[in-house]
């Protein structure tokens, strides 16, 4: 074994921790042995093991420092790349699954998940949104991983029913917690408008509406930020874990969002919760790739457009740093909506000294466009955008447009993938479409399609992590 002076740093303050973390658990055994006046029970094969977790935990530091991934139904994929990426533990199908997420014939949730590796481990938790049936038992798992209850062995002649009451089990927890959400469904909610109802149609063009929005991405966000439960009472008898149980002891939470619509109304609906908020955009990644390309125009010939003014304010200064494009090469088209009709302006824009009055009117031969949008549902948008460019140039004159989206929602709906694959078939071979693996259920569907490339998320997720 390495020595703890060949150790790194970040390795020696785990050991240490983990050691100081042994002592505390020890004398909080002795604090509750004390105070419920209990005498030490007869040493079982169960306390064996709880001795041989704490001797593995203490003494092999280096595995017990590699996370422990885990993921929710359709993000199975992503979760392997990413347990390669991280050197994860691997197990063979003989020891079995570290998270079973089964169901009973009622189809209510059976979870189930390998307690003696989660204890003590860094845990990253891919969350998907998109299954809404899987939203209750995900964030069950959630609640359990920041502590959880470990019956004694001999509680099993009761069937697992008595331990509770005579405070017959240890408290186990994970010593950290990522919660790592690929695509957040609910994140065009984030914020509250005020609705009339003119003619049975909603409108929120009437400053003096009466009825408001739930902004359901900041209720989402606080569930997932919800501290775990409690140990039962009468209470453990010892703490797996070496942290302490008086005062109790929860392990971090995090949340790590990626290429979020809104970032602040979520980040300051939580702040009262105590869970770390983290938020990462994909866009510079892909800006990065896509000028590493053999086939890069350069400075001179590119331009970014964006599908609305929205988006240019969130990834102009991207563009700037990763393209070091200059101002009228950095392109949007204004877009408006009301209530639930959306139209956009034909006409393309950049601001000049800070002023949205500067227009882009032609292409040249050799230009090529890169339109950037962080979700789209249908495509209509993105699409109506190419048209707008191909109209800009000569007639014979080729255009190569680039259009990336994060997240391909398309509704969550087979039919308008395919609706979107038969667009951008009817665009042309000059068109390609780029998104990422965020949403498995949409972009499965599209890989098959040549002017499609699917980029997978789990390389940025790893760095971040």
């Amino acid at each position: 074994m390495q020595s703890f002076a060949a150790m790194s740093s970040d390795s020696r303050n785990v050991a240490v921790a983990g050691l100081a973390g042994a002592v505390a658990a020890i004398a909080g055994v002795f604090v509750l042995q004390a105070m419920s006046g209990k005498k030490k029970s007869k040493s079982t094969k169960f306390d064996r093991e709880v001795q041989e977790q704490r001797a593995q935990t203490m003494g092999v530091v280096g595995r017990w420092t590699k996370p422990v991934v885990i993921a929710a139904p359709g993000l199975e994929e992503m979760a392997a790349n990413l347990r390669k990426r991280l050197g994860c533990e691997e197990y063979s199908e003989a020891e079995g699954p570290t998270l079973s997420l089964e169901r009973f014939k009622s189809n209510d949730p059976n979870l189930k998940f390998h307690w003696q590796r989660v204890i003590g481990r860094k845990i990253i938790f891919l969350f998907d949104t998109v299954d809404q049936s899987r939203l209750f038992e995900q964030l069950s798992l959630l609640q359990a991983l920041q502590g959880f209850a470990v019956p004694d062995g001999d509680d099993n002649t009761t069937k697992w029913k008595s331990y509770v009451d005579q405070g017959k089990y240890s408290w186990g927890r994970a010593s950290h917690v990522t919660v790592v959400l690929p695509w957040y469904r609910p994140c065009q909610m984030e914020r509250t408008s005020r609705w009339s109802l003119q003619g049975g149609k909603w409108s929120n063009a009437d400053s003096e509406g009466q009825w408001l929005d739930v902004p359901t991405a900041q209720v989402m966000a606080r569930l997932l930020s919800t501290p775990g439960s409690v140990p039962p009472m009468p209470g453990p008898n010892a703490s797996l874990d070496g942290m302490p149980l008086m005062p109790l002891w929860r392990p971090p939470l995090e949340l790590l969002f990626l290429e979020l619509h809104e970032e602040k109304p979520i980040s300051h609906s939580v702040s009262d919760l105590g869970a770390k908020i983290r938020m990462v955009r994909f866009v510079p990644y892909f800006l990065d790739k896509y000028k590493a390309e053999p086939a890069y125009p350069g400075v001179a010939r590119t331009y970014v457009l964006f599908p609305d003014h929205g988006a240019y304010l969130r990834y102009n200064d991207c563009v700037k740093q990763r393209l070091k494009l200059d101002p009228d090469h950095i392109l949007f088209i204004n877009k408006v909506r009301i209530g639930e009709t959306t139209e956009q302006e034909q006409q393309l824009r950049y601001e000049s000294k800070g002023k949205p009055d500067g227009k882009k009117d032609s292409f040249e031969t050799g230009d090529e466009v890169v339109i950037v949008d962080d979700f789209t549902n249908s495509g209509g948008t993105l699409f109506g955008a190419v048209k707008l460019l191909q109209s800009m140039v000569g007639t014979g004159k080729p255009l190569r447009v680039t259009i990336y989206v994060t997240h391909l929602v398309a509704t969550y709906d087979p039919k308008v993938v395919q609706s979107i694959k038969e667009k951008l078939t009817g665009l042309g071979s000059q068109c390609r479409f780029v998104t990422t693996n965020t949403i498995p259920s949409t972009t499965d569907l599209l890989r098959d399609h040549s002017q499609v490339e699917v980029l997978d998320v789990s390389n940025l997720i790893a760095d971040v992590i």
